[in-house]
């Protein structure tokens, strides 16, 4: 069943309530989104107690601005020389932050990268991070399943909640 079809038939399921509706499309547009990325690592990077969004934000950005400025150099302005990213928020049962992140492996570099130890190194001298994040392995996996991944990350899309993280795309 293509993308249309499916949207067809969410519409006539969700015909009374307009808002489950349009939260159910951007979470398959969200879903699409990711598959066609194709990424090949799901990190997920957690946040000090009591940190409001917006500085948690700051914070990611300036963390990938700072990975993207050890892998790629001075080239880092250049569009094509920087990360692929793809950001989520996520607020747990007790309204803690944390940060789901699709990521390609940096690609046409001459030496290869240890994108873990990057991220851990660089993560970690961000004032605000948590101290949950490296306690196991489970931080950095390899995507072996887009869909159950996809799904995973998108779950917190009702609403006026949108988890994608534009500011740091």
């Amino acid at each position: 069943m293509d993308f249309s079809e499916t949207l067809k038939q969410l519409r006539s399921q969700y015909l009374i309530n307009d808002v489950d509706f349009a939260c159910e499309r951007t979470r398959l547009e969200y879903i699409d989104m990711i598959k066609c990325a194709k990424p090949d690592y799901f990190i997920t990077l957690t946040l000090a107690y009591n940190v409001n969004e917006h500085d948690a934000v700051k914070a990611l950005n300036k963390c990938i601005w700072h990975i993207s400025k050890q892998i790629y150099g001075r080239t880092v302005d250049d569009k094509d020389n920087r990360l692929k990213v793809l950001p989520f928020i996520e607020t747990t049962s007790s309204d803690e932050l944390h940060f789901h992140l699709l990521v390609n492996q940096p690609r046409n570099r001459r030496k290869k990268v240890d994108l873990k130890e990057i991220f851990k190194q660089k993560w970690e001298h961000i004032d605000i991070h948590g101290y949950a994040t490296f306690d196991n392995d489970e931080w950095f996996k390899k995507v072996n399943n887009i869909d159950g991944i996809a799904k995973y990350i998108t779950k917190q899309t009702y609403g006026n909640n949108r988890p994608l993280v534009v500011d740091c795309l």
